[in-house]
């Protein structure tokens, strides 16, 4: 057995130096990170981010989703200062497989799932859930499970509200701009009750406080400027609230206390460093940039000569006429207080051999929608407006109307009903309203044929959109179509357009 005989000499061990990630200065460090963060996130979506503007300039409501990050900035930093001394994370290999899993979830999202429902893509915006997927695994692999999984509030707070959630709700509170304003105010509240919420007593006042100075901001702002922006109404009551409530709390925790504050040190980052994390990073970015947009070209972008100003009704084409009319009051919930829905029955005056065996008269409908919210068109395309539960629809065809007008022809196989109904659509701007003209015909030429009626049908159809997403676009795709009525569609269409044009000019009524 051999005894340690070295003298004590009293000295203190010397310290190890600590590693050279943590000897950096933590705000380089963050500032690194931070950087290559946001520049994958903005470059793998920047098609999602300048689409996002296009409609934002075109009146549509999603420019609410640049003003989130305000408010998760808001909620962060009241976490942030509640942060307490974490240790330092050395081993990596839990953060680069939850991360990397958060990646592939984007990837998939905007190239396998995004595809599948191209023809809402205005509509539900899945590449936006995919760039959030892609910042929550980029996060961390920048700063770690751990430290990321402590802002767990504002995560859920930025997942909250998805584009066709924020539809839904503010659309069951009416769909006025006050109903879209009032769910971000409530928005703001959560982000305020997160930022100043060390106890749960803080957490409701901050709430109760930004939700009620957000409303009033709100109600003052349209009761000044009844026209204002939709924009406007998104971000300034939610953030003003959110951040003034900040602010006033903080001030009320300092009043009576006269001693000098002492400065806050910033923490150094835990997760240690690794240049392998911001490779993954940069190449799955570099992957999600490659992947081609999705999406349908908004149809106010095609541009078109318009058939005069806008009149409520369409005059009927040569050869048929109107036998019963129809008004629609609930599509202002969605397409705004102005728009109108208005469903035409036309029937043609003789029978036509080509267009029914036995000759009889066909008899179509026309349902034309006008708005002055040209963004909204895109938003809400033509299959909203009806009920789509067992049914499959095929590809369109291109269908030239003249004047400058082409109109997509498709038809619709209702299971249910043992119908098709084929469809022509079609859309043009007259003065300052923008209407999309629908006609519809039936295979049944019986004169108490059923045609699909117009009505609110995003939740129904959200059915629908899960068996998309289960089983694929087989069950919605009609890949064996028959178009019995393309010669009916395309010649009343036709004189339909003519006859508008003749009417704007001065051709008697």
């Amino acid at each position: 057995m051999t005894v340690d005989t070295a003298p004590n000499t009293g000295a203190e061990p010397t310290p190890s130096a600590p590693p050279r990630w943590r000897a950096r200065r933590p705000l380089d460090v963050l500032v690194v990170r931070w950087v290559v963060l946001l520049a994958c996130v903005v470059l793998a979506f920047l098609p999602t981010w300048v689409r996002l503007a296009q409609e934002a300039s075109d009146g549509a409501i999603t420019a609410y989703i640049f003003v989130l990050p305000l408010l998760a900035v808001v909620a962060a930093q009241g976490v942030a200062r509640r942060r307490a001394d974490e240790l330092p994370i050395h081993d990596r290999q839990t953060d680069n497989i939850v991360g990397g899993i958060g990646l592939l979830v984007s990837i998939a999202i905007k190239a396998l799932w995004l595809p599948r429902y191209a023809d809402q893509y205005e509509l539900a915006h899945l590449d936006v859930l995919a760039a959030l997927a892609f910042f929550f695994g980029g996060a961390i692999l920048m700063f770690g499970l751990r430290p990321v999984g402590r802002f767990w509030s504002v995560w859920l707070l930025l997942l909250a509200l998805s584009p066709l959630g924020y539809r839904l709700v503010a659309i069951g509170l009416g769909g006025s701009r006050l109903a879209y304003a009032a769910v971000m105010v409530l928005l703001a509240g959560i982000a305020g009750a997160i930022a100043v919420g060390r106890t749960r007593r803080r957490g409701w006042l901050g709430f109760v406080c930004t939700t009620l100075s957000g409303f009033a901001v709100a109600a003052l702002m349209l009761a000044l400027w009844p026209q204002i922006d939709i924009v406007w109404l998104q971000l300034v009551p939610t953030v003003g609230a959110a951040a003034v409530t900040g602010v006033a709390f903080y001030l009320a925790a300092r009043r009576g206390r006269f001693d000098e504050r002492q400065p806050r040190r910033l923490a150094v980052p835990t997760a240690k460093w690794s240049p392998s994390s911001i490779v993954v990073a940069i190449v799955a970015a570099a992957v999600l940039a490659l992947v081609p947009p999705t999406g349908p070209h908004p149809p106010w972008r095609h541009r078109w000569d318009h058939p005069g100003r806008c009149r409520r009704l369409l005059r009927p084409p040569v050869g048929f006429g109107r036998i019963d009319l129809q008004q629609f009051d609930w599509v202002r919930a969605f397409f705004g207080t102005s728009a109108t829905l208005t469903r035409q029955t036309m029937r043609a005056d003789e029978g036509n051999s080509a267009w029914d065996m036995r000759s009889r008269p066909r008899t179509v409908v026309v349902d034309v929608l006008s708005t002055t919210n040209r963004a909204s068109l895109a938003v809400y395309p033509e299959s909203t407006l009806y009920r789509l539960t067992n049914t499959r629809t095929s590809q369109p065809l291109t269908i030239d109307l003249g004047r400058g007008v082409t109109g997509a022809l498709y038809t619709s196989v209702s299971d249910a009903l043992l119908l098709t109904w084929t469809k022509l659509v079609f859309h043009w701007q007259r003065g300052d309203v923008f209407q999309r003209v629908t006609v519809i015909s039936v295979d049944n030429h019986d004169l108490d044929a059923a045609f699909p009626q117009p009505m609110p049908s995003m939740a129904s159809n959200l059915g629908t959109a899960i068996g998309t997403f289960l089983r694929g676009n087989a069950i919605s795709i009609d890949d064996d179509p028959e178009y019995k009525d393309r010669e009916l569609l395309t010649t009343f269409g036709t004189g339909l357009v003519r006859q508008q044009w003749a009417l704007a000019n001065g051709a008697p009524r």
